[in-house]
């Protein structure tokens, strides 16, 4: 059986007082005012993080307006009409989110990965170690910049926009999704060496490792399916640029709304 924080009843003492920590960290949060001020006792909106200074702050508001506003328009545009002139101008407007999103995602990554104090977090834990954002949180990222990529740039309907087999756009896709494949596999490698270090049943760490093993299973299956598909068109010079299109649309925004969920 598992408790009501989804772990293990014979749990170690830290992960006790994790699991109470955040308890606690979630319950006061829920009557503070809107926007919390920056200071120690005060966390990000949503996911909860401890707020840090000013630039961190904004990274995370923003990120989390934004990061709404594109998972809104991608949920409206999978359900609208395809192929109108509408469905051209929305598309063109999330691209420009998209790349506000997912670069500010990346910043904030940055920064939260590679540039928090870890002391920072011994108050407020959050849910992922720094170690293991470097890793995981870097591989969601490059999935997401690729789907969104493939999604983006091959074209669809204006051949002044559709990019040609062998030309810049296309081998630039191809080094992009080679090297997104290859975080997924350094995340992989760094979550599967921490498994065989960790203890078992009833360790945080150990629960993440394995629930965030099987999320993040599609990183590599999409990555890797893109790069089949891309190698494949520059074998043959074929391309489907609407079903490509559709294919990493609808990746884009299972990933970002996978997000949204966990965080």
């Amino acid at each position: 059986a598992r408790t009501a924080q989804g772990h293990s009843p014979i749990c170690d003492s830290s992960t006790r007082r994790l699991v109470t920590m955040s308890w606690t960290r979630y319950q006061e949060s829920a009557s503070e005012s809107w926007p919390p001020s920056a200071s120690e006792e005060r966390v990000t909106p949503f996911s909860r993080y401890p707020l840090q200074d000013g630039f961190y702050n904004t990274l995370a508001y923003t990120h989390v307006v934004i990061g709404f506003t594109y998972l809104s328009l991608m949920l409206w545009q999978f359900l609208a009409t395809k192929g109108t002139s509408e469905h051209v101008r929305r598309g063109l407007v999330l691209k420009w989110i998209a790349l506000f999103c997912i670069g500010g995602g990346w910043v904030l990554q940055i920064r939260h990965s590679w540039f928090s104090d870890p002391k920072v977090f011994e108050k407020t834990p959050v849910l992922f170690s720094l170690p293991f954002a470097r890793n995981f949180v870097s591989a969601f990222g490059s999935s997401t910049v690729v789907s969104a990529l493939n999604c983006f740039l091959v074209g669809v309907k204006e051949k002044s926009r559709m990019a040609s087999c062998g030309g810049p756009l296309h081998l630039f896709l191809l080094a992009a999704t080679s090297v997104s494949l290859a975080v997924d596999v350094n995340a992989y490698v760094y979550i599967f060496r921490e498994m065989s270090t960790t203890p078992a049943w009833g360790n945080y760490h150990w629960d993440m490792l394995v629930e965030m093993t099987v999320i993040g299973a599609v990183f590599p299956l999409y990555d890797g399916l893109n790069l089949y598909v891309l190698s494949r068109w520059y074998r043959t010079g074929f391309l489907d640029y609407k079903e490509h299109h559709v294919m990493n649309a609808v990746w884009s925004m299972s990933k970002t709304a996978a997000a949204a969920l966990l965080f």
